[in-house]
């Protein structure tokens, strides 16, 4: 399976990964004290962090490697809450009723 530092792993490289070690995404998240669905979502999504980090952590590689597109070379987030992007501000429903 071909790993560019651009696309990193494939949602289905990632679950197979893990299915290998012996444990389901649900045991995995359960182990970690997240919701049973939270390492599932990691996979599918970009905004469930911990689930992130606790499937690179049983993996035993970095979230960059598996997501570069999602993390700096640092570990830091590059989107999401907790990143350091410019990204302008999502829009807010307006407080006043006119």
């Amino acid at each position: 399976m071909k790993r560019t530092a651009h696309t990193g792993w494939h949602q289905e490289d990632i679950k197979a990964a893990i299915r290998k070690t012996g444990i389901t995404l649900k045991q995995l998240a359960l182990s970690n004290d997240l919701s049973e669905s939270a390492c599932r979502m990691a996979i599918l999504y970009n905004f469930v962090p911990s689930g992130e980090v606790a499937i690179a952590k049983h993996l035993k590689i970095s979230p960059h490697e598996l997501w570069p597109q999602r993390y700096h070379p640092n570990g830091t987030r590059s989107i999401g809450r907790n990143s350091t992007s410019t990204k302008a501000p999502r829009h807010r429903q307006k407080t006043k009723v006119a």
